[in-house]
């Protein structure tokens, strides 16, 4: 979003935009605008003030818990003159990516049609989805199953990354489900690394890390405990997760994995 200020008086102004009362940024994390100050001479060529909205996985998050929303108001202070408000709203795309496991299970629809807001939300669902949630989120099939019918043998599957392009219309095709295009075998493989780091909770969650050094002598001991203490959906993935680097193994003379 680009937007033109003009000095249409006859002495230099003076502007830089100001946080709100109370608070010390200008604007909400998941926008920058530059530049954040500056001067008109009179009569002279409009400035262009560039506001640019990123939504990583933090905000993302948020987003889809409710607890964020892409609207926010700047203000733009003349020196020694008025203030001026800007509004800038923005639609959020929903996406799988920064979703909860325990939410993805529920639904079957492409993420991309369900509402972020709960009441419509709660009218999309079927009564009976409790009682047929996934074992794993949809998208995460999706994509493990291209890595092992298009890529075990990739050399550097995992190491190596995806192109950009090719990555982000996987992305968007795991949330319209729309059809995958001829992709590298890296760029599924990087688009499955960042929607399990973009998960709220990982697979494994915190309190189930190891509190002692993990040798042959506990090792067993404490696997048994973290897949009997792992909640279910988080259980489900973990061992799907754990198959396909087991089966991503099994060709290791060819994608050169250890």
């Amino acid at each position: 979003l680009k937007l033109k200020i003009t000095n249409t008086g006859n002495v230099v102004a003076q502007f830089r935009l100001a946080p709100k009362l109370d608070e010390v940024s200008i604007c909400k994390p998941w926008m920058s605008v530059s530049p954040t100050y500056g001067m008109l001479l009179p009569g002279e060529e409009a400035a262009t003030l560039e506001f640019t909205v990123s939504i990583d996985n933090s905000t993302a998050q948020n987003i889809n818990a409710g607890r964020e929303v892409l609207d926010d108001i700047l203000i733009l202070r003349l020196e020694g003159g008025r203030d001026y408000y800007i509004t800038v709203k923005a639609d959020y795309a929903r996406s799988c990516f920064g979703m909860s496991l325990e939410e993805l299970v529920m639904y079957t629809k492409p993420i991309r049609s369900i509402p972020l807001d709960p009441i419509e939300r709660t009218e999309k669902l079927d009564p009976t989805t409790g009682a047929t949630a996934l074992c794993v989120p949809k998208e995460l099939w999706r994509i493990v199953d291209a890595i092992i019918h298009k890529g075990l043998d990739t050399p550097g599957l995992f190491v190596e990354a995806g192109v950009a392009d090719e990555v982000a219309e996987i992305r968007e095709a795991l949330d319209t489900e729309a059809q995958f295009g001829t992709y590298r075998a890296h760029s599924y493989a990087e688009a499955l690394i960042a929607f399990l780091t973009s998960l709220p909770s990982p697979v494994v969650l915190p309190s189930l890390f190891p509190s002692v050094e993990i040798d042959s002598q506990n090792i067993q001991s404490f696997s048994r405990r973290l897949l009997d203490e792992l909640p279910p959906i988080h259980y489900n993935v973990f061992v799907y997760i754990v198959s396909l680097f087991r089966k991503a193994l099994q060709h290791r003379n060819k994608n050169l994995l250890t």
